[in-house]
């Protein structure tokens, strides 16, 4: 069974075992337990296809994922013309582009890039092209470490934006910011997105028409996953560059209520929550 490992790591087994054991087993009797019978398997695979197809929170994936692109390419679109203005760079000479503030430049890039990657994914998703849409959410979860990265240091913009491919390289690579976040991404996440939709590998062919295999429904609970973690941390940069919350007169689509929608809706987004917090302990343990 293919399925559930596109968004849960690449191990459906104990994927399976947290649908089928609801009923508080320990952790640690869930991660020794990596193998379930056929039949198991089976009806797992259609109560997690009943929770994908749900009309509730289909519409509320759908939801969200607009929600979250669309603030994305506005706030973006602002930023980026506030931070070309004004700003100290130009005229201290620090700005190679003589941009206002490098800083908020770096910042709106990665937040218009992030906007227009959620609103082609969402063009392909409806368009039914599954593999396509998988590869631009690859490059969704870049944008989900650049954000992240900013976040914490929200100077570290201003260099990624004056960086040329040899620093980035060194020290802005998937990799190099993975490490940098102190295991809040895992490399085995990243390397699945890559395997079925950032290279061109037999992994994907789940994903191409007229194979039997991921449905389109598990790749929009993805998709918002990946867009509410970015937009989390676009919003603590928001706020730090203008010192306070988004103004209510830039007129942003109501992010918060759709999140807290889609949450409400959305079981199967509960239930791989709860699954991707126990794989990053495995993981975790793992590697220490």
């Amino acid at each position: 069974m293919v399925p559930l490992s596109c968004w849960v790591l690449g191990r459906p087994s104990l994927a399976w075992v947290r649908i089928l054991e609801p009923d508080g087993r320990s952790a640690a009797s869930l991660r020794s337990c990596f193998t379930v019978d056929v039949e198991n398997e089976r009806s797992t695979r259609n109560l997690l296809d009943k929770l994908a197809n749900d009309p509730s929170a289909v519409e509320s994936r759908s939801a969200v994922c607009e929600a979250v692109s669309a603030a994305l390419t506005h706030l973006g679109k602002v930023l980026w013309l506030t931070g070309y203005v004004v700003g100290p760079d130009r005229k201290s000479g620090e700005s190679p582009f003589k941009f206002g503030d490098d800083r908020a430049v770096g910042i709106a890039t990665v937040v218009q890039i992030g906007g227009e990657l959620g609103t082609g994914t969402i063009q392909l998703l409806r368009g039914g092209n599954r593999y396509a849409a998988s590869a631009l959410i690859r490059q969704i979860v870049e944008v989900e470490y650049l954000a992240h990265a900013f976040a914490a240091e929200s100077d570290e913009a201003a260099e990624w934006l004056r960086a040329g491919r040899k620093e980035r390289l060194a020290f802005w690579s998937p990799s190099k910011l993975r490490k940098r976040s102190a295991n809040v991404f895992l490399a085995s996440d990243y390397s699945q997105h890559c395997e079925r939709g950032g290279h061109p590998t037999t992994e994907g062919m789940s994903l191409l028409p007229h194979h039997d295999g991921l449905g389109e429904n598990y790749l929009w609970v993805d998709l918002a996953g990946h867009l509410a973690s970015v937009w989390k941390n676009v919003e603590v940069l928001a706020e730090r560059l203008l010192g306070g919350p988004i103004p209510a007169h830039w007129k942003m689509p109501d992010v918060a209520a759709a999140l807290s929608a889609w949450h409400r809706a959305d079981d199967l987004y509960a239930a791989l929550g709860d699954l991707a917090r126990r794989l990053h302990d495995v993981d975790a343990s793992g590697s220490s």
